[in-house]
């Protein structure tokens, strides 16, 4: 078994700020959280003048972006078409620190955080096309203003949501092996672990048969396709992952050929959105100098923790 070790910012986060007369620090005991698991950590405020409080509020607030072009018509006929960015505020999940308050200039107040994560997420993905965000925000409503603190958090994708089922994955990405066919040429694709984790190792084999050709080499590469899943939206396929195998030569027969990698730590996992989605595939690609380049294609699936 290959090992594998979850990808995941630093174990503590730490961030500092002032605003409209407030200091702020917030720390947290780890900065990507999995799905149904609570976000623990402080907050400790500092007034630098008196200040009248209607409430202080902790919120996750979970975003999503996605891109689609837009198509306008002038007067006379002409046609311009320019790239649209939309964003939703997918979850605002508010828990109440402290209510209504008098505070001196020079007062300190703290504060646990204890604020749970949805079980299903969504996952952060950090696509161009496609994004989900989550970060958390700390806020004094205060008449005339609002004194607040934001810091990015990360919410995992874990093999156990796409091994269940929860997240709809291609028909045999959770599958150790796969058989490929591109016409020209059949064969193969194992890959251990499945999901394959960002941030970690993976090994594999490819078994593939074709008939006697020149090759320039044989490359692997893992793709990520994103997808904005609205109306003229805009797609992406985004190589997370590629590795040369063979170099030029004569190619021809069976052949087997073990291989391992490390994914790159980029928030690119699985992910179903209510405007977007990403699918990634395992590519192996014969390239030949004066043809078209043969590709033998399996569906796989990727998580972002193996931590369950």
């Amino acid at each position: 078994m290959t090992d594998t070790t979850p990808a995941v910012p630093p174990t503590g986060v730490r961030a500092t700020g002032a605003d409209e007369g407030v200091d702020f620090e917030v720390t947290l005991d780890r900065g990507a959280v999995l799905p149904g698991r609570l976000l623990a950590g402080g907050v400790r405020i500092v007034f630098q003048q008196g200040i009248e409080v209607r409430g202080i509020v902790a919120s996750l607030i979970a975003t999503e972006q996605w891109k689609w072009q837009r198509t306008d018509r002038d007067s006379q006929g002409h046609t311009t078409t320019r790239t649209v960015t939309e964003r939703v505020e997918l979850q605002r999940l508010p828990v109440l620190l402290a209510g209504a308050g008098s505070h001196a200039a020079g007062e300190a107040l703290e504060f646990p955080l204890s604020l749970p994560i949805p079980p299903l997420g969504p996952a952060t993905f950090e696509g161009s096309v496609s994004r989900l965000t989550w970060r958390l925000e700390v806020k004094l409503d205060v008449p005339g203003f609002d004194a607040s603190i934001e810091l990015d958090v990360v919410v995992l994708q874990p093999t156990a949501l796409l091994m269940a089922g929860v997240v709809d994955v291609g028909q045999y990405a959770l599958w150790p092996s796969a058989d490929v066919d591109s016409g020209d040429a059949r064969g193969s694709i194992a890959l251990d672990p499945v999901p394959l984790c960002i941030g970690a190792a993976f090994g594999g084999l490819l078994s593939v048969a074709t008939g006697a050709t020149k090759l320039q080499e044989i490359r692997l590469e893992l793709r990520q396709k994103v997808e904005a899943t609205v109306m003229h939206g805009l797609s992406e396929v985004i190589t997370v992952w590629s590795s040369v195998v063979a170099g030029e030569g004569e190619f021809g027969g069976e052949r087997a050929m073990a291989f391992n990698g490390e994914l790159p730590a980029l928030w690119l996992p699985t992910i179903r959105l209510p405007h977007g989605k990403a699918d990634a595939e395992f590519h192996v690609i014969l390239a030949k100098a004066w043809a078209q380049d043969t590709h033998l294609v399996r569906d796989i699936a990727v998580a972002s923790t193996t931590e369950l």
